[in-house]
């Protein structure tokens, strides 16, 4: 078994560090977009992040004592805030248009 030398351990340890920054920061974009807040100033510690079955990165995260866990795309790691509350205003909008027709065709089936 090959072990782990010190600078590879240190490298990986700052890896681990800016990918944990990068998620705490997208749960703030992703509050800030989906529930329309100015600045979201939670105190927010990432338990966890690792990749789904779906392909999605899922960011287990801990804000006072609720566990919460969020599911994006991979992209967002590598995208600019900016970018990224486009893609989520879109996301946004699109689950919206969805759930407006699924209530349609529920009200049509009712009648």
């Amino acid at each position: 078994m090959d072990k782990m030398d010190r600078n590879e351990f240190e490298q990986y340890s700052l890896l681990r560090k800016k990918l944990e920054l990068r998620c705490e920061r997208l749960c703030h974009v992703y509050v800030e977009q989906y529930y329309d807040l100015e600045k979201d100033d939670r105190q927010i510690f990432i338990n966890n992040v690792e990749i789904g079955k779906s392909g999605r990165i899922l960011i287990q995260y801990v804000d006072g004592d609720m566990e919460e866990k969020l599911y994006l795309p991979p992209e967002y790691l590598w995208r600019t805030d900016e970018e990224v509350r486009v893609l989520m205003s879109i996301d946004k909008e699109q689950k919206e248009v969805s759930l407006r027709e699924h209530r349609e065709e529920h009200r049509k089936k009712d009648d």
